[in-house]
C-alpha cells in the first residue's frame, strides 16, 4: 500500500474519531471533511474510482435518465404520431396495427402505447382469448347523437 492509501486510512480514522468527541459544529464539519478526503484517498489507492463512478452514474441513470423501458429510448414524437393514427382509426389501436403504420418496431410501439396509457391519453384492454391488447383512445372514439361515448 501506498503512502496515499495509509494516510487516507489515518485521515478516516481521525474523522471517525473526531466526530466522537463533543466539540463544536464547525470540528464536526473538519471531521466530516476529514473522512471524505480520507475515503477518496483509500478509493484511488485501490483502483475503486472507476466502479464507484459506474455504479452512481447507473443509479442516477435508473431514477432520472433513459432505461430500457423508457420512453426517452424511442423518437419523442412517436407518441405523437400515434395520437394522429388514432385518430384517422376511429380511436382504436393494437401494436400491430401502429408497427404497421407507421414503420417502426413493436418494442418502440408497445413503448409510445404504454406511455400514451400512464399519461391518460389511452386505456388498454386485453383479449384473454387472443391476448392481443387493443387500445382505446377516448379523444378519437366515435360520439353518439347526444353526444355520449358509445361502449
Amino acid at each position: 500500500m501506498s503512502f496515499k492509501g495509509k494516510f487516507g486510512i489515518i485521515l478516516v480514522i481521525l474523522g471517525f474519531a473526531s466526530i466522537a468527541l463533543p466539540f463544536t459544529r464547525e470540528f464536526v464539519v473538519i471531521s466530516l471533511f476529514l473522512i471524505i478526503f480520507g475515503a477518496s484517498r483509500v478509493i484511488g489507492e485501490f483502483g475503486w474510482k472507476d466502479r464507484l463512478q459506474t455504479l452512481l452514474s447507473r443509479g442516477y441513470r435508473n431514477k432520472v435518465g433513459p432505461d430500457k423501458n423508457s420512453s426517452s429510448r424511442i423518437d419523442p414524437l412517436l407518441p405523437v404520431r400515434v395520437l394522429k393514427l388514432a385518430e384517422s382509426h376511429s380511436g382504436v389501436l393494437t401494436v400491430s396495427v401502429v408497427a404497421m403504420a407507421l414503420n417502426v418496431g413493436l418494442d418502440e410501439c408497445q413503448i409510445a402505447l404504454d406511455d400514451l396509457v400512464r399519461k391518460g391519453a389511452a386505456s388498454a384492454d386485453v383479449d384473454f382469448s387472443t391476448g392481443v391488447a387493443t387500445y382505446r383512445f377516448p379523444e378519437f372514439l366515435p360520439r353518439t347523437v347526444d353526444g355520449a361515448q358509445p361502449f
